[in-house]
């Protein structure tokens, strides 16, 4: 055992350091020194590949136990999955950085640099994709230096992360000048984040719009004993927000639970909430199409919402485009269609293809529905792109989930937190309605102008303000597409060349 703490501790301190970074318990400053134990791994030097092996399923099983624990209340089968896999993940990071790391000490800090940084980027491609292990969710509650993000995004922040880890190593190794350009990095990332926040233009319009957290039990959901007293939560709630002269209310993820358009019942009960009330709805329902008689099902399912105004037109239907895997579709069902015959609770949703503009009052808005959120790369198509793919920015963005399933774990909170950074990344205004919570509204600083505390039943509301700035990162969002480049290069010169050690 002594052995094996001997051999494995470093890894094993770094992956603590790096998930009580991740908590809301006010520890995101240690994301700054996390990585050092991990780079005195690297310049022990002569670890074997089974090393590298134990050494990435304990920095992932760490992670997965005290931060992503809660995914196993879904789909335990799936956090078992997730965590191999990013020990796979983790593996190929370790030998690719120990490899540089002997071979060339000069390239040492570009390929710990870009290992990572690419590590983290190509979480956001592919059936598999998860990129809730980026780094600079760290930084959730450091506002100022979350200001960087319209420049570059998550990795413009891991870049940051990773290259103040590396200077604090080299200080620690007595190459002292290393100094100036960790004082430099921290000046400039500060000083910059105080500069936008008071520069920064905004301007508050006149619309009125609530965001409701009914706070529906998931055990209690879709129980169809439970319909009417869910719809007299929902009456309630709307008729609050009638009273206090709100024109749109936005309702979460699935909330009706039932098919609300195909259903004539349904519909005629939402319709009477609405029409008594006289409120725009935005809301979350699932949603069905008939499919090809080829097809392994006979109708396309979809998680779907849309905006319904008081004049009763048929509203424009927007189904989720990024699909939590496993959770809400078997992986690689086009390629291997006898996957269809696995079910493990899940929905298996048809991916959404499109993205509509909504309109109330003057103002458009761009939607997205829960894990969506977590993609960068959507919600810029969202936010800037028009269905017809014309560049003009929305107004403000709704995101509507549904996190009851994950009770009172982080895991609510670590999704909350991601909302803060989408505003940042676009300038945009972020209205977040969750079934129990977290409920916020997010202006185009990041910050947080009014939120719902977990399983608590109310409306919230907050001005609309309306940001005309454009960021840098809009224009080059795949600029990290420069460090898998990198390091490809890097790992293929490790391989032509012969060994050097220093």
């Amino acid at each position: 055992m002594l052995r094996f703490f001997k051999t494995f501790h470093l890894p094993l301190i770094s992956a603590i350091l790096l998930s009580l970074s991740r908590l809301p318990i006010y520890l995101g400053w240690m994301v700054f020194f996390a990585f050092i134990p991990l780079l005195y791994y690297f310049r022990r030097g002569n670890h074997s590949l089974r090393d590298h092996a134990v050494s990435a399923v304990i920095f992932s099983l760490v992670q997965i136990a005290l931060v992503f624990y809660w995914i196993g209340s879904v789909t335990p089968g799936g956090l078992v999955g997730i965590w191999l896999l990013y020990s796979l993940y983790y593996l190929i990071c370790f030998i690719v950085v120990a490899r540089i790391w002997r071979r060339f000490p000069s390239l040492r800090y570009l390929i710990f640099i870009a290992v990572f940084i690419s590590f983290e980027f190509l979480q956001n491609f592919g059936e598999m994709r998860f990129p809730w292990w980026n780094i600079g969710y760290s930084l959730a509650d450091y506002h100022v230096l979350l200001q960087a993000l319209e420049i570059g995004g998550l990795s413009l922040l891991a870049f940051l992360i990773l290259s103040i880890n590396y200077l604090t190593y080299k200080v620690s190794e007595r190459n002292l000048w290393h100094l100036f350009p960790l004082s430099g990095i921290m000046l400039l990332w500060f000083g910059y984040g105080q500069f936008r926040l008071l520069t920064l233009p905004v301007i508050m319009h006149p619309d009125r719009i609530a965001v409701m957290q009914p706070s529906i039990h998931q055990d209690e959901k879709w129980d169809d004993a439970k319909y009417r007293e869910i719809m007299k939560i929902y009456d309630s709630l709307t008729r609050d927000a009638a009273h206090k002269g709100y024109d749109l209310l936005i309702y979460p993820e699935a909330a009706i639970p039932d098919y609300l358009m195909l259903n004539p019942q349904i519909m005629q009960d939402f319709r009477s909430i609405q029409n008594e009330h006289k409120v725009n709805i935005f809301t979350g329902f699932p949603h069905a199409a008939r499919a090809p008689e080829d097809y392994p099902m006979p109708y396309y399912s979809y998680n779907a919402a849309a905006l319904f105004d008081v004049r009763g037109t048929t509203p424009t239907l927007f189904y989720k485009n990024i699909l939590v895997p496993v959770g809400e579709r078997m992986l690689w069902l086009d390629q291997f269609p006898v996957l269809w015959k696995l079910q493990f609770g899940q929905a298996n949703w048809e991916f959404g293809t499109k993205i509509p503009r909504y309109y109330n009052r003057g103002s458009e808005f761009s939607p997205s529905i829960c894990y969506e959120l977590a993609f960068p790369h959507f919600m810029q198509k969202a936010n800037f792109y028009t269905e017809d793919g014309e560049f003009r920015k929305a107004d403000y963005h709704v995101n509507i989930t549904n996190d009851a399933w994950f009770g009172t774990s982080y895991g609510p909170w670590l999704h909350a937190m991601m909302a803060k950074f989408r505003a940042i990344e676009s300038r945009i205004q972020i209205y977040r309605s969750a079934n129990t919570g977290i409920s916020m509204i997010i202006n185009p600083k990041g910050e947080i102008l009014v939120r719902a505390g977990l399983f608590r039943r109310t409306n919230i509301s907050a001005p609309l303000y309306v940001c005309p700035t454009v960021p840098l990162y809009q224009r080059i969002h795949d600029y990290p597409w420069i460090f898998v480049f990198l390091g490809m290069a890097i790992c293929i010169l490790s391989v032509i060349f012969p060994r050097r050690t220093s």
